[in-house]
């Protein structure tokens, strides 16, 4: 065990430090989900057609987003090991190629996103009447990546940092532009799905923007000297590439299961966005407190403190633990009421509450991976993260949720059996692989030469 420069630390942690870092994560998150639960309820007020549709094509725009976020996730681990080392021109150094690498990364992904809307939402089954205001919603929204790319960039510097409130900001902004701006256009002036596109596409503008004031203003200052740009992009892309593809390609996964939901009915499909939202907002809780374990975990390894580094695993499934029993609960006792607040339609209701609670208990075998994952992201190892999820999709979620949800006809609660077994499946993946390598970290290597005594102060 190493010294840092706080002197050394106790190996024991607890669930209030992860907590105060989760919070403004966990509000930004749910803000941000926001964005798509009004949506949801706006267009189901419309009409089935309009949510059908939404419901379609929002998991292909989730897509385009989860890939550009894995490059902020690489930001996020490497400034909180440079900050952990008191590294602060290698801090710099990091966010300001983050900043520029992210906006080039979003712009060729939303090209690609206008460029093959129609294509995909073909290739999922949709049917022809959801194909054409879908293909409408993704091409807005493919300006809206670029914006995006270069948000989750800034906020994993800020929170890498221990600065997390300024994502529950950005968040809370994000929120207050696209609300009434989308009732004026999806209502007002009757653009239906191209009106909610649009009103997120100014909302996430709108948050960008804040957040290169506030970078600008709070980060530090890269020193003088060589940028090392190349240098830089290739550690980011170490870490980054295989949370691009592991996102990237759970994401895919949402919307190949909505397609299944699709060929089972209009009626399915709209029930599924219904509980799909309600499974990203409990999953958005989660991943809140992981990622405070993986920052908290990554500043621990950067200053060589391995043992913190698990006593921040240990408390931080704990938590996890709390914050998943205490909403499901609230859920199973609303009851199904709680369902037709969304949705007036009672065929839909009744489907959407058929599933919820095997949805709820699905969620309980993801748990122990999202402990191992956040440490292991922590010590720059996305690679493992990235192919033990990829193995779960493909050996567990994907074949039996055809299987018992299309084949066998148990409908949506068949989905999400399946997303049972891939969580059992990336639990041990991830067990196995954390006790095997957690020992040997792969820490963030200085950039430059160590910064002097007065800037590590």
């Amino acid at each position: 065990m190493t010294a840092s420069r706080h002197g050394p630390e106790p190996a024991s942690a607890g669930m209030r430090p992860i907590w105060r870092l989760a919070y403004p994560l966990m509000v930004a998150g749910l803000t941000q989900i926001v964005l798509n639960i009004v949506d949801t309820v706006m267009l189901a007020r419309l009409s089935t057609r309009a949510l059908g549709a939404f419901a379609l094509a929002a998991p292909i725009y989730l897509v385009a987003l989860v890939i550009v976020r894995g490059w902020a996730t690489a930001v996020q681990v490497q400034a909180a090991q440079h900050h952990g080392a008191g590294r602060t021109g290698d801090l710099a150094r990091v966010v300001r190629t983050g900043v520029l690498t992210s906006a080039v990364a979003g712009t060729a992904v939303g090209a690609l996103l206008y460029v093959a809307a129609t294509p995909l939402l073909t290739v999922l089954g949709g049917a022809d009447e959801l194909i054409g205001p879908g293909t409408d919603y993704l091409r807005v929204l493919a300006f809206a990546v670029p914006f995006a790319a270069v948000s989750f960039t800034l906020q994993g510097a800020c929170a890498g940092t221990g600065a997390a409130r300024v994502s529950m900001y950005t968040a809370l902004l994000v929120n207050a532009v696209n609300l009434p701006l989308g009732l004026l256009l999806i209502f007002g002036a009757d653009l239906g799905v191209t009106g909610a596109a649009a009103a997120t596409l100014a909302a996430t503008a709108a948050g960008t923007a804040y957040l290169l004031w506030y970078g600008r203003a709070r980060l530090p200052r890269p020193p003088d000297g060589p940028a090392q740009t190349v240098q830089i992009t290739r550690g980011l892309w170490r870490i980054g590439w295989p949370e691009m593809i592991a996102m990237g390609v759970g994401y895919l996964n949402e919307a190949l299961l909505a397609g299944f939901a699709a060929r089972m009915g209009t009626d399915d499909l709209a029930a599924y966005r219904i509980v799909d939202n309600l499974v990203l907002l409990l999953f958005t809780i989660l991943t809140s407190a992981s990622t405070a374990i993986t920052i908290l975990a990554g500043q621990a390894l950067g200053a060589g403190h391995q043992d913190r580094a698990e006593a921040w695993r240990r408390a931080g499934l704990r938590l996890l633990g709390v914050l998943l029993l205490v909403p499901s609960a609230a859920v199973l006792l609303a009851g199904s009421p709680l369902i037709s607040l969304i949705t007036s339609d009672g065929a839909v209701a009744d489907r959407a509450w058929s599933a919820t609670p095997v949805a709820l208990l699905s969620m309980v075998t993801l748990l122990a991976a999202m402990a191992y994952g956040a440490v292991l992201r922590a010590a720059g190892d996305t690679r493992s993260v990235m192919l033990a999820s990829v193995t779960g999709d493909y050996a567990a979620l994907i074949p039996l949720a055809w299987l018992l949800g299309v084949y066998l006809g148990l409908g949506l609660p068949g989905l999400y059996l399946a997303w049972m077994a891939f969580g059992a499946l990336y639990s041990l993946l991830l067990g196995r692989r954390y006790r095997r390598g957690a020992r040997t970290p792969v820490r963030a290597r200085p950039t430059a030469t160590p910064a002097p005594e007065a800037e590590q102060r």
